[in-house]
Order: C-alpha cells, then structure tokens, then sequence
C-alpha cells in the first residue's frame, strides 16, 4: 500500500461530485482533485433510467453528460473508477481507497473531503425476498436501465409487469413499459398517484390518464411481500389482493448514503441525511457533503429538507467548489420544484401545498383555475389546471402545482419557483412582465389571473413607503 496527499477528495462521481470537482479545477488548475467512485460511470443520469429502460434513449452512454476520461483529459480530475473507499479517519485526513478489479488499495490523505456519495433504493430492505428474484428490479445504477429493457423485451407481447409505486420514477417506469407493450399494473400504498407531488384533485387527472391509455392503477395497496418460484417473483401480496405480474420494478423508498459520514462522525439531521450548513460545511473540519446525500434549508418553510434531485445536487456542487477555491459563495436551499411528464400530460410542483403552508405556520390562501395556453381564438389552445398558494397574513407567495397537455406547464411553474427563491409576494407575481403573443400564451395569463384571484382575498398591495 502506498499513500498520496490529495488537495480535494471528492467521494462520489455523480451530478454533484463531478459539478464540484469540475468547478474546482477551473478556479483553482494546480489543485490536485481526485474522485473516487465504486461505478464505472461518471457524470451521469439516473433520472434518465426509466427512458432507457423504454428504448427512447438507446444506450447508457447516452445518459453521461460526459465520458469519464474527458474529465481526466480536459478537465485534469484524478477518476479513480471502481474503486471504493473501505476505511476512512477524520483525525489524519486520511482515506484508505480500494481497487475494486486488483483488489490493490492505496491510502488518501486530503484537505478537503467532499462527500457526495448520493442515495440508495429502500427496496431490498422492506421486501428482502426480492434479491432472489431474478424478474424483480429497482434502480442500482445506469446498468438496471438496461436489466429492466432487456428483460422486458425478451417477455411475449402482452405479458404483465407490475411497478410498485406511483411517484415520478413509477409514472415513468409504467409509460415505458406500456410503450414496449406490456400490460402495466401500477401500485400504489397511498390513495393517489404522484402523492408527494400533487394535490388530490390534480393526482385524480393524471390517474384517468393512466387508465386511459391501459396501464391499471391500484390505490391504497401497500406490498406486504412479493411471493415467487423457482427463482422468479410470480405475485405481489397487498392489502387489495394478490396481484400476479411476469416482472417487476420497485420504484419507491430511497435513502442517503451516510455510512461514510457517520464513519467520521459527521452530524446526521432531521431528516436522516447528513447536516449542513449554508456553506455546505458538515460538523467535522474540512468536511462538505452535497448532493443526495446531504439535507438543506427549504427556503420557503424555513425547515430542514432532503430533496434528492439532481437541480439541486448540481447547485451544491458548483457552491462547494466555489468555496473550496476561495471564493465567497453559500447555498440558500431550495423550494421543491419538480416535474414529470406521463403520456403527454405534464405534472409539477413547487414551493408547499395548502395543506402543507398550515402545517409550516402559515394562514395559506389558494386560488384554483382552468386556464387556457393561448389567446383563445389560436388553434391549437389547451387548458391547464393551475393552483397558486398564498400567506394571508403577508402576501407571500408559498406555492403552486400544475396538470395539462402542455409542457408550459412547466414554465409556468417556473416562474413561481423563480418568486418563491426570491421571497416575492402575490402582487409581485401580478406585476410580473410576462410575455405575451396570441399562438404563445393568452394576454390574461393563468398565472396573473391567479395572482388576481388571490388579491380578492387578501387584498390590494400596501402601500409603497
């Protein structure tokens, strides 16, 4: 074994890491970066899996934003793929790293460690049977892309995959599987789909989407177990029955990877992931983590949050090499934007629902509308539903979630996400200068008539001192 001193070690070769690692080689060229990751892949993009999974995108690599040796050729980054770190000492700075093909270790001293060692499916811990089931699936890493395609294209037409769970990577999981003509059977614990995005109302509408297009959705069927022979999952046993299925994907429960963060004693918080501060500082010295496996501020509740999506990691990522290279930089947090698209109806979300805003200590408002895409005599106009949530007491916006056959759906969202980061209240987003052209958007957008609905409520702006 020999050892190496290192400037920055980053552990984890993901959204975060490698944004990190890549923003600290261009403020700081001489600094020695080196990032360890158990995979072989670097920069990549897990969210993509279900898309991979469907044949829309063709090959993993697609899913890289680069190829690892790019950041070792162009950027100067030390990758040290498939390798994992098996020991670690806050005390000495040191962390002992170990090739996973030689089998060779080798020992790192650092200083600075960046800990982005990211999320892991829940799965095998609720339903530990499934590890021996060759037909039953949760996401790993890019590879199980691929094992699910694979699988389900070597299946006869018509044969049934069951996906457990109806958030974003279920919804997504379930289209792609219908799009290879499957029968889909989408099961979920609670009573809607999309439940940690959308209001019930607006989860009803994305259900009857589903079952328009033959995908069956259960409700209020949590998965006590997954029975089988023969080495393959056979059925699923729930609260609504037994449901039979030819392969399976578990699209629910995910936690951080803090085992290397409690190796070391950093503090764990509120929500299970590693504690940070706005400068992405753990309680041990010389010691970030970003990414999925780090909790942050919600900047509208004010609360601690874990918000594993990759927006956010690449945020903390660019802070922290911001700041390991000197410069004056912190990270405010975030407010819960997301999005998803499930044949051809966009869902998104952002900042907290009404029911939510209460439990926060807020007095919400919230107005409720149907509005149109484009000025009303534009072929080709579609109507989105729309809430906005408001404070009382304040006029601050708080929130707002979104469903429609269109993807501005999306920017609308955007924009509140925009104001809520900003703090900005109802008549702020009623003055907001929008842009305006009849094939593009209507001149009453659904977002200032929303602000205008929220007015009646809470009243005209104060007076400007």
């Amino acid at each position: 074994m020999h050892s190496t001193m290192v400037d920055v070690l980053i552990i984890g070769a993901g959204a975060a890491g490698m944004a990190a690692a890549s923003r600290i080689k261009r403020l700081k060229p001489d600094y020695n970066v080196t990032v360890v990751e158990k995979t072989k892949y670097a920069s990549f993009a897990l969210c993509g899996i279900p898309y991979l999974a469907g044949c829309t995108v063709k090959t993993i690599d697609e899913l890289l934003y680069y190829k690892p040796e790019y950041f070792a050729k162009k950027r100067g980054i030390n990758m040290l793929l498939e390798h994992e770190v098996v020991g670690i000492d806050k005390n000495t700075q040191t962390a002992t790293v170990k090739n996973l093909k030689t089998g060779d270790t080798i020992d790192l001293h650092w200083d600075k460690l960046v800990l982005a060692t990211g999320a892991r499916s829940r799965a095998p811990e609720f339903w530990p049977e499934i590890e021996t089931y060759e037909n039953v699936f949760y996401i790993k890493h890019l590879d199980t892309g691929d094992q699910v395609r694979n699988y389900a294209l070597h299946l006869p037409h018509g044969s049934t995959a069951v996906v457990v769970g109806a958030g974003y990577v279920g919804l997504e999981m379930a289209e792609n599987l219908a799009n290879l003509g499957l029968k889909v059977v989408l099961v979920e614990a609670l009573g809607q789909v999309a439940p940690r995005a959308l209001d019930p109302d607006l989860a009803e509408i994305v259900r009857e989407r589903l079952e328009s297009k033959g995908v069956k959705v259960v409700l209020n069927a949590p998965v006590k177990e997954f029975r089988g022979r023969d080495g393959r999952a056979t059925s699923i046993a729930t609260e609504e029955g037994e449901i039979e299925g030819d392969m399976f994907v578990v699209g629910v429960g995910i936690r951080p990877n803090t085992e290397l963060a409690e190796m070391i004693g950093a503090r764990i918080g509120e929500t299970r992931a590693v504690w940070t501060n706005e400068k992405l500082e753990t309680s041990v010295n010389n010691v970030y983590a970003i990414g999925d496996v780090a909790e942050h501020t919600d900047i509208v509740s004010g609360r601690r949050v874990w918000r594993p999506f990759a927006p956010v990691a690449n945020k903390m990522g660019y802070t922290v090499g911001n700041i390991i290279a000197g410069r004056d930089a912190y990270f405010p947090g975030s407010v819960g934007t997301a999005v998803f698209k499930v044949f051809g109806l966009t869902g998104a979300r952002t900042g907290l629902s009404k029911k939510e805003a209460e439990k926060a200590g807020f007095t919400p408002v919230e107005a409720s509308l149907e509005g149109s895409t484009k000025a009303h005599y534009m072929p080709g106009a579609v109507k989105i539903k729309l809430k906005v949530i408001a404070d009382q007491d304040t006029g601050r916006l708080l929130g707002a979630q979104a469903v429609g056959d269109s993807e501005t759906v999306m920017w609308r969202i955007n924009v509140i996400a925009g104001l809520l980061t900003a703090r900005a209240t109802v008549w702020d987003l009623f003055y907001s200068d929008l842009g305006y052209a009849p094939p593009l958007a209507p001149v009453w957008d659904p977002l200032i008539i929303a602000a205008r609905l929220l007015m009646r409520k809470i009243g005209p702006r104060p007076v400007k001192q």
